[in-house]
C-alpha cells in the first residue's frame, strides 16, 4: 500500500501537465494555408516538479518535437509549427488536443501573396500594407516576435519587415530568413538589415541589383531561388503609394521579373498530388551473418551426433528422437535473432538553385508500410532544419516530401535551358524521352524526376537551367531501413 501511494505521489506532477486550450491558438488566425505548417502558441499548465516537457506536433505520418524548459514553473509558453489539416494534433505527456484550425484558408495565388508582416508598430504596418481583397493577405506581428525557425514561416509566400530604428532582430532570425529565402521565399525589408549575426554561418547573398518600383529604389539581393529586397524606410514612408511599391516588389519576385504572372498556380510548399516516385524496389535480402553459419554448423553437428550419442546412452529410440527435436528447436529459436530483410527507403531529390551560392532541396522519400513509425524531426536540432509532410502514394507504401534549406547539391554535366516549353531545340517531352533513353547524362531515376518536373512546370512560362544532380551535402536515414538514392536533378531558376 505504501509503494502504491508513493507511485501515485511521484506520478502526480507528470499526470498534471496539460494544455490551456483557451489561450493556445494559431498566431496566424484567422488565416492559414492548408497543407503547410503554421505558427501555433502553446500554453502549458501544471508543470510543477518538471525540468523539461516535450511538446509533439503531429500530423499524418509526421511528428515534430520541441523541448520546453519548465524549471519549476507552473506555466510555460512555446510556439511550434502545427499542420493546417484535420489530422493535426498536439501532445504533451498523455494529454492530446486537436487544435481549432484557421477559418480562412489561403490558396496560392500570383496576385495575392500570403505575407507575414513584422514591425515595431503593427498598427503602422496595417496602414502601410493593408490586407485587402485585391492585394496581399497579411498576418501582423511585433518585430520582437520574429521567428527563429523558418518552419514557422512555412505557409507564407513572403515576409515584410519594417525596422526604422535599426533594432536587431531576435536571435536566430537571420538563419530563419536565409533558410526561407533559399527555399524560394522573398523578404522585403524597410529600414535596417545586415547579414552577420554572431555565430550564424550562412552563405552571403548575390551582388545587389537596383530595381525601381513606382519611383522608389530598392536593393535586390538574389538568394538562391529566393530574394531579399531592401528599401530605405524614409523613401518608402514618403511614397504616395507605399503598399503598391511593396506589391510590385512581391510580383517582381513571384512573377520571375515578367510583366505578368506565369501560367498555372504559384509554387508553394503544399505537397504535390502526384509525387515523383518510380516503381518501388524490392526488399533487400539480409547478408548471412556469423550467427547464420554458426547455427547451420550446429544443426549439422546435432543431426550427426545426437542419434549416435542417444544410441550409446539408451536403446530406446524415442529418446534419440526427442533429443534431436529439442536441439533443433533450440537452434531454430536462435535463428530468430538473425537480421531480417530491411524495408528499402528510396530517396529522390530536386535541388532548387538560383542566384549566388545558396540552394535548397525537396526530398521525395518512400518506403513500404511495414516501416510503421512516424517520421519524427526534433525542432531543437540545429544540424538539420528539415520539414516533412506526408504525400499520398499507392497502397502498401508510405511517402513524404521533405523540404531542406541551405543545402549544396552539386550538378554534373552541361546544363540545358528550358524556355517557353522548349529545352534547347527540343520540346520538353522529346527532351524527357531522350533522357529516358540514356541521353543527356541522366540516369534512370534522374530521367524519371526530370520527366515529372517538366510536366509540372514546362507550360508555365518559366525559365530554368536543368542539370543532373550528383550529391547532397547531408544524407538521409531512418532507423531499421536500407537507404537507396534513386537520383537527383538540379533546377536553377532564370529571371526574365
Amino acid at each position: 500500500m505504501k509503494w502504491l501511494l508513493l507511485m501515485v505521489l511521484l506520478g502526480a506532477p507528470l499526470a498534471a501537465q496539460s494544455f490551456d486550450e483557451a489561450r493556445s491558438r494559431f498566431l496566424s488566425a484567422p488565416h492559414g494555408r492548408t497543407g503547410t505548417w503554421a505558427p501555433y502558441r502553446v500554453e502549458l499548465t501544471g508543470l510543477e516538479g518538471l525540468d523539461t516537457v516535450t511538446v509533439r506536433s503531429v500530423a499524418t505520418g509526421v511528428a515534430l518535437e520541441k523541448q520546453v524548459a519548465a524549471g519549476g514553473l507552473s506555466r510555460a509558453t512555446v510556439v511550434v509549427p502545427v499542420f493546417v489539416h484535420d489530422s493535426a494534433r498536439l501532445q504533451v505527456g498523455d494529454t492530446i488536443i486537436r487544435p481549432e484550425l484557421p477559418t480562412r484558408r489561403v490558396e496560392p495565388d500570383y496576385a495575392r501573396a500570403y505575407t507575414a508582416v513584422f514591425s515595431t508598430d503593427p498598427m503602422y504596418a496595417r496602414g502601410v500594407l493593408p490586407s485587402t481583397p485585391t492585394g496581399a493577405i497579411c498576418d501582423y506581428y511585433a518585430l520582437d516576435e520574429f521567428f527563429g525557425d523558418w518552419r514557422l514561416l512555412d505557409g507564407y509566400d513572403a515576409v515584410v519587415v519594417f525596422n526604422p530604428t535599426d533594432l536587431r532582430l531576435p536571435a536566430g532570425s537571420q538563419r530563419a530568413i536565409a533558410d526561407f529565402c533559399s527555399l524560394g521565399g522573398v523578404v522585403l525589408i524597410a529600414g535596417s538589415f545586415r547579414f552577420g549575426e554572431s555565430g550564424v554561418n550562412v552563405p552571403a547573398p548575390a551582388e545587389p541589383t537596383l530595381p525601381v518600383f513606382r519611383g522608389v529604389q530598392a536593393l535586390r539581393y538574389g538568394y538562391g531561388a529566393g530574394a531579399i529586397y531592401r528599401f530605405g524606410f524614409n523613401e518608402l514612408r514618403d511614397s504616395p503609394s507605399a503598399h503598391l511599391v511593396l506589391g510590385d516588389a512581391l510580383h517582381d519576385h513571384m512573377w520571375f521579373a515578367a510583366n505578368r504572372a506565369p501560367a498555372g498556380t504559384p509554387e508553394s510548399r503544399i505537397p504535390p498530388t502526384r509525387a515523383p516516385h518510380p516503381s518501388p524496389l524490392p526488399r533487400q535480402a539480409a547478408a548471412p551473418a556469423p550467427l547464420f553459419w554458426g547455427l547451420a554448423g550446429a544443426l549439422l553437428l546435432v543431426c550427426g551426433l545426437a542419434p549416435v550419442i542417444a544410441g550409446r546412452v539408451t536403446r530406446r529410440v524415442e529418446v534419440g528422437h526427442l533429443a534431436l527435436i529439442l536441439a533443433c528447436l533450440g537452434i531454430g529459436g536462435g535463428g530468430l535473432a538473425q537480421e531480417l530483410p530491411l524495408p528499402v527507403l528510396e530517396v529522390s531529390a530536386i535541388v532548387h538553385a538560383g542566384e549566388g551560392e545558396p540552394a535548397s532541396a525537396r526530398l521525395y522519400v518512400q518506403v513500404d508500410d511495414t516501416w510503421g513509425d512516424l517520421l519524427t524531426v526534433s525542432l531543437d536540432d540545429d544540424t538539420t532544419r528539415d520539414l516533412p509532410r506526408h504525400v499520398g502514394v499507392q497502397p502498401g507504401r508510405r511517402a513524404w516530401a521533405i523540404d531542406r534549406p541551405l543545402t549544396s547539391g552539386h550538378a554534373g554535366g552541361k546544363p540545358a535551358s528550358l524556355r517557353q516549353g522548349q529545352v534547347g531545340e527540343l520540346s520538353f517531352r522529346d527532351f524527357a524521352t531522350q533522357a529516358h533513353r540514356g541521353g543527356n547524362a541522366y540516369s534512370g531515376g534522374e530521367a524519371y524526376l526530370l520527366d515529372w518536373w517538366l510536366e509540372q512546370n514546362a507550360y508555365r512560362g518559366r525559365g530554368a537551367l536543368l542539370t543532373p544532380g550528383q550529391s547532397l551535402d547531408r544524407g538521409f536515414a531512418l532507423s531499421n531501413t536500407s537507404v537507396i538514392w534513386r537520383g537527383a536533378i538540379r533546377v536553377t531558376t532564370i529571371r526574365e
